[in-house]
C-alpha cells in the first residue's frame, strides 16, 4: 500500500491536470469499487485536490466531494485525448501504457499525447485502455479522462457531500498529518504514554497515531532517531520524543523530495519511479553494513507482524 509520500507524489502530479476542469460523466465498470450516486459530480468542476492520510479529496463546486483510496493495488491514468488504443512504454523494467518511449518522437508534440500515471504499474494493467481492470472512467469536458484501474479491487472512488467528508469514519478514526502543526512534541507525548507497553514501531504504524505512516518511513525515521523498533512506547524520554517527531518529519521531506519510495513498482503521477529507496539507510538492507556506525549489520526481523529493520548497534 503506498504511505503519504507516495500519495502526496501522486497529488502534486494530478492537481495541474484536473483541477478547473469540469466532469462530463463518469461510468462506473464495476459496482463494487463505487460508493455514492455518480450524477452528483457529472456537471460538476473541480475546484481543488486535497490529500488527507492516504484518501485523494476532489473538491467540486457543488457542494460535493469525489474521494478515491488506492488501497493496494490502485492506479490512476489521466490522458489528454481518450483512446481506445495505446502503445507501451518502459519505465525501469516496468513496461506502462504510455503513447511513446521515444523523446524525440514528434507526436509527443501535441498535447493529445499527454499522459500523467500515479499508482502500481501491475503487468496486468499493459491491455489497451480502458481493460478488464478498469473499475472507474471519469471524463472531462475538454475531452480527457481518467482511469481508475484496481486489479484487486480493494480501492474505492466515492462521491458524497462535502460536508460528509470529514465524517468519514476513515478520516474520523487517523491521527494529525505529520506534516502539519498539530503533529506536536506534546501531541507525540501523549499518544505514547497511552500505549506505553506498545513497541514503538507498532505505535507508529497506527494511524490512529499518525495518519500516511507506513513501514517504510516508520523504519527510517526509527533509524534516523536512532531508537530500537521493540523499544516500548512508553520508555522514551522527552528528548527522545522531540527528536523521533524531527526524525520523522525529516525522513517524509526527504521521501518527497525523492518522489517517494520505489517499493511494489509503485510509480509517481508521470509514470516515474520513486528514488527514496536509493537512499535508505534500513529498509531493505539486511545484512548489509550501517551506514552509521559502519560497525553494526542492518537486521531484519517482524514486530507486530510487520518486518522491521534497523541497526542493532547505534539504535538504542
Amino acid at each position: 500500500m503506498p504511505e503519504l509520500p507516495e500519495v502526496e507524489t501522486i497529488r502534486r502530479g494530478l492537481e495541474d491536470h484536473v483541477v478547473g476542469r469540469a466532469i462530463r460523466s463518469i461510468e462506473v465498470r464495476s459496482p463494487g469499487s463505487f460508493l455514492g450516486d455518480p450524477t452528483q459530480a457529472e456537471g460538476a468542476m473541480i475546484t481543488g485536490l486535497e490529500r488527507r492520510g492516504k484518501l485523494l479529496i476532489f473538491r467540486l463546486n457543488n457542494d460535493h466531494a469525489l474521494t478515491i483510496h488506492l488501497k493496494m493495488t490502485g492506479q490512476l491514468i489521466w490522458k489528454a485525448v481518450e483512446r481506445e488504443e495505446e502503445l507501451p512504454v518502459e519505465v525501469d523494467n516496468a513496461t506502462l501504457p504510455f503513447s511513446s518511449s521515444d523523446p524525440d518522437d514528434p507526436a509527443l508534440e501535441s498535447d493529445e499525447n499527454e499522459v500523467v500515471m500515479g499508482g502500481h504499474p501491475e503487468e496486468a494493467y499493459l491491455e489497451p485502455l480502458p481493460h478488464k481492470h478498469t473499475r472507474v472512467i471519469i471524463r472531462f469536458d475538454d475531452g480527457s479522462v481518467l482511469y481508475f484501474n484496481d486489479l484487486r479491487k480493494f480501492g474505492r472512488v466515492s462521491v458524497l457531500r462535502a460536508d460528509q467528508v470529514a465524517d468519514l469514519p476513515f478520516l474520523q478514526a487517523i491521527g494529525p498529518e505529520p506534516l502539519e502543526r498539530d503533529f506536536t512534541d506534546e501531541y507525540l507525548s501523549n499518544q505514547l504514554d497511552k500505549h506505553k507497553d506498545q513497541p514503538i514501531k507498532t505505535f507508529l504504524l497506527d494511524q490512529a497515531n499518525i495518519a500516511g505512516l507506513g513501514n517504510i518511513y516508520a523504519d527510517e525515521s526509527l533509524f534516523r532517531a536512532a531508537i530500537l523498533p521493540d523499544r516500548p512506547a512508553g520508555s522514551l524520554t522527552a528528548g527522545e520524543i522531540c527528536n523521533l517527531r524531527d526524525s520523522i518529519q525529516e525522513t517524509l521531506e526527504l521521501a518527497l523530495r525523492a518522489g517517494g519510495s520505489s517499493a511494489r513498482d509503485y510509480v509517481n503521477a508521470v509514470g516515474e519511479r520513486g528514488t527514496y529507496l536509493k537512499t535508505a539507510n534500513v529498509y531493505h538492507r539486511q545484512g548489509l553494513d550501517c551506514n552509521r556506525c559502519n560497525t553494526g549489520k542492518i537486521q531484519r526481523k517482524k514486530i507486530g507482524g510487520r518486518s522491521t529493520h534497523y541497526c542493532p548497534i547505534c539504535q538504542k
